[in-house]
């Protein structure tokens, strides 16, 4: 490999670590829609829509963990110590981008080398992220066991170590 290929490559090793570093917190409010982060909606007293849609670099458990969090945070932040789970929906969520024909023209030089270059590409990039939709129900009326009702203190203690792991 050439000193200029390693030159290069290190270039952009160097700006993707930027990039990484640049990017918010992944646990956070969604700003506006198809923004990453955690949204709900009260449809009822007692029952909440959920969600939490994570960047293209967030795994789908990951998606999964945080909206039990703040379907957890939601419950307790109304005085309630459960919550029930009536629907769960994981999808995923592919965006591609299509960058069009391109040409490029350059040359460079590093001793005891130098060269000319001509490149044309076509190509697009798609990006697949994840979505949980969570309905809970919150309230008197959750029953105090069963297989969809879960702990909302124990919920938000157990997962709180990967939320503050996953902040950027």
């Amino acid at each position: 490999m050439s000193i200029m290929n390693m030159r290069f490559l290190g270039l952009m090793a160097l700006i993707a670590l930027l990039a990484g570093c640049a990017s918010g917190p992944v646990y956070r409010a969604a700003e506006k829609p198809g923004d990453y982060g955690y949204r709900d909606t009260m449809l009822t007293s007692q029952h909440y829509r959920v969600s939490f849609s994570g960047d293209d670099g967030t795994a789908r458990e990951t998606v999964d963990n945080f909206a039990m969090f703040r379907a957890a945070q939601v419950a307790l932040s109304h005085g309630y110590d459960r919550f029930r789970v009536v629907s769960q929906q994981t999808s995923p969520i592919t965006e591609t981008t299509d960058y069009g024909p391109s040409a490029a023209v350059g040359y460079g030089w590093g001793y005891p080398f130098w060269g000319t270059g001509i490149g044309y590409s076509t190509g697009s990039v798609s990006r697949t992220r994840y979505e949980t939709v969570l309905q809970i129900q919150i309230g008197p009326d959750v029953p105090k066991e069963g297989p969809d009702v879960y702990d909302a203190l124990q919920i938000k203690q157990n997962l709180a170590a990967e939320v503050a792991a996953q902040q950027r």
